[in-house]
């Protein structure tokens, strides 16, 4: 297959000493957050409440978010038909569980999807084919992380946080999500949009949202609809998948929270979790963990523990993915690569 090219972001190349002290700030914050979380809580009573937590309800949550993964794989795996892409599904498998490795160990949440995209760039010599289908991928599971909140908002019990509840901000949320799409799915919507964000401060972004754009264009053609309502369909299942875990964990400690509130809480938090501003998402899982359950009555030790033990899961069901990536880099990676 021919090589491809994928046009760069910016115009202007990030000087390293901005990316230094972008990554010294992530740390900062993400400090800065767990200080005042531990200061929040009391830490015997933290460290004794997790002490508690049974590890077979842990161990199930293990196996469900790894399972979730495969679960993922397979959507993405579909979405590379739309841009002519073939690669066997369990390479596609090797690669997710090595992207998801890579997010413990990359400055934002994100950083994994970044490693896959490299990684299928690599194994078909199409770049900017494979930036699209990782970024689509990503995209359908942002629609049915954004829809269970705005759903289980309804039913949840009502949590407000600074004046705003949450089912007025998942509202927003999931509108703004929409009207983006459909600016990035209509080419007349999207001109309009570039035309007027060419004559604002915000101009020099105009070639990231024409990489976007470019993203989406092979997925808008009408033969395509039905696999792409497939894989939305299964991001819902995912999205149920995660907050089993945090189900499970609950029950590991012997908790009863609402499902309803996790339906709620849990895509919020990891939706927070991506923004660029700690490393990797913590400090804001743990902050936001003990804000959210704290408003229905979760005791702060109990909510901290939650949010540890999430990110006990997620890594033990990542561990696959590193022994996967030590092995490619073996002698044998050529050979994988040709059969």
């Amino acid at each position: 297959m021919s090589s491809e090219s994928v046009p760069p972001a910016s115009a202007e190349a990030s000087p390293p000493r901005r990316s230094l002290l972008s990554t010294l700030l992530k740390v900062a914050v993400t400090l800065g957050l767990y200080v005042l979380v531990f200061y929040k809580i009391d830490f015997h009573d933290f460290w004794a409440r997790l002490q508690t937590a049974r590890v077979g309800w842990v161990a199930l949550g293990v196996l469900a978010y790894a399972a979730g993964q495969w679960l993922s794989a397979w959507r993405w795996w579909v979405l590379l038909r739309p841009v002519q892409l073939t690669v066997p599904y369990l390479r596609m498998v090797a690669f997710y569980f090595i992207g998801m490795f890579f997010n413990f160990f990359l400055p934002t949440i994100v950083g994994g999807d970044a490693v896959k995209a490299i990684l299928l760039a690599r194994e078909t010599g199409a770049p900017a084919r494979a930036t699209m289908s990782v970024f689509m991928e990503r995209n359908v599971g942002l629609l049915a992380l954004l829809a269970i909140a705005t759903i289980a908002a309804v039913f949840a019990p009502p949590v407000a946080v600074k004046g705003v509840s949450l089912l007025h901000l998942t509202l927003l949320l999931f509108a703004g999500f929409i009207v983006a799409n459909v600016v990035l799915a209509d080419r007349r919507a999207y001109h309009v949009i570039d035309y007027l964000v060419a004559m604002t401060p915000l101009a020099r972004i105009s070639s990231r949202a024409a990489s976007l754009y470019d993203a989406v264009v092979p997925y808008r053609e009408r033969r395509w609809w039905g696999l792409v309502a497939a894989t939305i369909g299964q991001s819902f299942l995912f999205q149920g998948v995660v907050i089993l875990v945090v189900f499970l964990n609950a029950n590991a400690l012997d908790q009863h929270v609402p499902v309803a509130a996790l339906a709620v809480f849990v895509p919020l938090i990891s939706l927070a979790g991506m923004l660029p501003i700690s490393v990797n998402g913590l400090g804001i899982r743990e902050a936001l963990y003990l804000l959210l359950f704290g408003r229905i009555g979760v005791p702060a030790d109990v909510a901290v523990s939650l949010a540890v033990l999430y990110s006990v899961v997620t890594f033990a069901a990542s561990l696959p993915g590193g022994v996967v990536y030590a092995l490619q880099r073996g002698p044998g990676i050529r050979a994988g690569r040709s059969s």
